[in-house]
């Protein structure tokens, strides 16, 4: 189906992590349908490709709001953690994680021996926290560090041009001091990022399809919408000229043209990798595969980020040019 497709041109082009949680599809687990199960699946079909399997871990609070049970103590992580290889057809997760909002009786010290006791046992290859701020990130990491010389590998995050909290609060840069990769999750904030959808095409171009966001939203970030669609133009142009002082080249050694069909959504990718985190975009089918593909060949000038910050800081205030 689509999402196969939309893997095997994923895994195809070197892009290569898988980030979900053993709750997406969880209705659908007696199917053998929930989103762990459909990566198995995925990979079990594309026997060639090499993910990176990562998945998270729903707090205790959560596990009763959805059914789940309640879980308690250390041997519940270890039971989660071995739930969700099962479902993911793996003997080792790479990379396993947990809520800042744990709710979890004794944490956050009996979720960081959990953790170790499972990197020791080799359940898991590396250990992730979601939504952590910056000083509770430094915290766990520490216990990680004292109670098994563990090191976390991943701080994700929401982050998109649209909500820049872990930037402006400096979570970003902890991150990168204390030698965390920082993942944005939503790096195109539910669509209202990606320019597709603006105040003067609120449908996103499809005439059938439910407007996502209200007038009002829209309006705000107009600013922003307008400029991603100018740096659009600009990389788009940069790009084009690229190619042309590359043909001769190109001629003689049969090499690709460079991709020239740049799309505000792919700017709006971009923007995130220029701040220095990995952007986790949800992909559904081959087309948003081959939108995120087309990210891979250029990045943005230091000057066209600055252009969308600008912008950004504008909508954020209400400001219309």
């Amino acid at each position: 189906g689509d999402l196969q497709v939309a893997y095997d041109k994923l895994m195809e082009a070197g892009i290569t992590l898988i980030d979900t949680s053993e709750s997406y599809g969880i209705k659908s687990r007696e199917k053998k349908l929930s989103a762990e199960e459909i990566i198995s699946k995925c990979m079990d079909a594309n026997t060639h490709s090499l993910p990176i399997l990562a998945t998270t871990m729903v707090s205790p609070l959560n596990c009763v709001r959805r059914g789940m049970g309640f879980r308690y103590g250390q041997s519940a992580i270890l039971k989660a953690i071995k739930g969700s290889a099962d479902r993911l057809g793996t003997g080792a997760i790479d990379m396993y994680q947990v809520p800042s909002r744990m709710f979890y009786l004794g944490a956050p010290g009996v979720v960081a021996d959990a953790l170790c006791d499972s990197m020791d046992n080799g359940l898991i290859n590396n250990i992730g926290v979601c939504n952590m701020s910056k000083s509770s990130m430094r915290r766990f990491n520490a216990k990680l560090n004292k109670r098994g010389g563990y090191q976390l590998t991943s701080n994700s995050f929401e982050f998109s041009l649209v909500n820049r909290k872990a930037w402006k609060s400096g979570l970003i840069n902890a991150c990168k001091q204390e030698g965390i990769i920082p993942i944005a999750r939503n790096p195109l904030g539910d669509g209202l990022a990606s320019g597709v959808y603006t105040a003067t095409n609120p449908t996103g171009g499809e005439v059938s399809k439910k407007q996502p966001f209200e007038f009002k939203t829209l309006d705000k970030y107009t600013t922003l919408h307008d400029v991603l669609a100018t740096v659009q133009k600009k990389v788009q142009e940069r790009l084009e000229t690229q190619n042309s002082e590359m043909m001769d080249r190109r001629n003689r050694y049969k090499g690709p043209p460079i991709n020239t069909e740049v799309t505000t959504t792919q700017v709006a990718i971009n923007y995130i990798v220029a701040k220095g985190c990995v952007p986790a975009p949800s992909v559904k089918n081959p087309k948003e595969a081959d939108e995120i593909i087309g990210c891979l060949t250029w990045n943005l000038t230091d000057e066209e980020v600055k252009l969308l910050d600008n912008a950004a800081d504008m909508s954020d205030k209400g400001q219309i040019v």
